[in-house]
């Protein structure tokens, strides 16, 4: 990071990701200061956060729905009621799950993307990776450091649990 002002040196320190980029072995300098440029100057490690925060959604509102819609199938079924009643709480959820997604993707990428985009990344379960494609399919060199970053903080993910099950069962 030899030719990188002392602004980017800074805004590179606040980043977990350009941090992990400059600290890559995978990447020769000259690879390491046009990314580092390109994760500070187009705020990337916002649309990471934003991506990451969209997978966990994802997930939680996967396991709500996979818990409430047949919650309320045999609750129809041993209650012998299908009515508009017993739907109005999943209709409810996905409506307000997706207009929160409207709204957080909204406000963290505001001046970024527009109306469509932002719909389109609301969606259930696609929104991360549609983010993604959006701001890395044309440049290869920042695909391949997101998809290492993206491997790299999943391990820790997998080790931070892992931790927990092995002192929990200790």
């Amino acid at each position: 990071m030899n030719e990188l002002s002392y602004q980017e040196k800074c805004a590179c320190a606040r980043s977990g990701f350009c941090t992990y980029v400059d600290g890559q072995d995978d990447f020769t300098s000259t690879e390491k200061e046009y990314l580092v440029k390109i994760i500070v100057y187009n705020n990337l490690s916002v649309v990471l956060y934003v991506s990451s925060a969209l997978v966990a959604w994802s997930f939680v509102a996967g396991v709500i729905g996979a818990v409430l819609f047949p919650g309320i199938i045999v609750y129809a079924i041993f209650h012998g009621v299908v009515d508009y009643k017993v739907l109005i709480p999943p209709i409810v959820f996905l409506v307000v799950n997706f207009s929160a997604k409207l709204i957080y993707i909204g406000l963290n990428l505001k001046g970024r993307m527009g109306f469509k985009d932002i719909f389109i990344s609301a969606l259930p379960y696609a929104g991360s990776a549609y983010l993604l494609k959006k701001f890395l399919i044309n440049d290869k060199l920042l695909s391949k450091a997101v998809v290492l970053y993206l491997k790299f903080k999943k391990q820790l993910a997998k080790d931070y649990f892992l931790n927990l099950i092995v002192k929990r069962n200790s």
